[in-house]
């Protein structure tokens, strides 16, 4: 048994000294020190690159959504640009308020360009405007009633009605009657008309 355990070790001595096996035991040292330096050396780098892609991916997903961004707001404004004339003629068709002094002066020109006499004009109530800082959402349309009583020929009574229907400034006519007045021996026409003045004004729930 011990001649067996000697034989045993001078085969494996002969096998060591041997210069293939002194060659493959010296590959096996450099496979495992490359494997070594794979895991403990090279890993913290793989791991940067994955944030970096990570990251360069994450920045293309941002950038896309700029775009999107971009486009929309380019959209918006080409829809701006192209109703801009459009919101002026509505402001001034139905104001943001009553704009009184503007309204009043519509009618008595429309009025007067018929050479029609105005022998009353009275607004019925006189609405409070909108503070400037009232959000759009919190207006709603809403219309000044104004009372005028013209006297003139039917055909200029007749014009000022179309013309006040055709006004930039919005009119409505709710309400027309007609009389005849003497004066000084001669017959009148007189029209008594209500007129609405729509307007946007705050909402009656948000003004109580």
């Amino acid at each position: 048994m011990a001649q067996d355990k000697q034989q045993l070790i001078r085969i494996l001595d002969r096998f060591y000294h041997n210069p293939v096996a002194m060659v493959s035991f010296e590959l096996f040292l450099s496979i495992a020190a490359i494997l070594f330096f794979a895991v403990f050396a090279i890993r913290p780098t793989l791991l940067t690159m994955s944030d970096l892609i990570k990251e360069i991916e994450d920045k293309r997903k941002l950038d896309s959504q700029m775009e999107q961004k971009v486009a929309a707001l380019s959209s918006a404004q080409e829809s701006f640009l192209a109703v801009q004339d459009r919101i002026a003629v509505l402001d001034e068709a139905i104001p943001r308020g009553v704009n009184m002094t503007y309204t009043l002066k519509v009618i008595e020109k429309l009025a007067s360009d018929q050479g029609l006499t105005i022998a009353n004009l009275t607004v019925l109530e006189i609405p409070p405007d909108p503070p400037p800082s009232t959000p759009v959402n919190q207006l709603e349309r809403q219309s000044m009633s104004v009372q005028v009583v013209l006297t003139g020929p039917y055909t200029g009574i007749r014009e000022f009605a179309e013309n006040l229907r055709n006004s930039r400034r919005s009119f409505v006519i709710e309400r027309i009657t007609f009389s005849t007045e003497d004066s000084r021996g001669q017959k009148t026409l007189e029209a008594n008309m209500l007129i609405g003045a729509p307007y946007f004004g705050v909402k009656k729930n948000e003004a109580n």
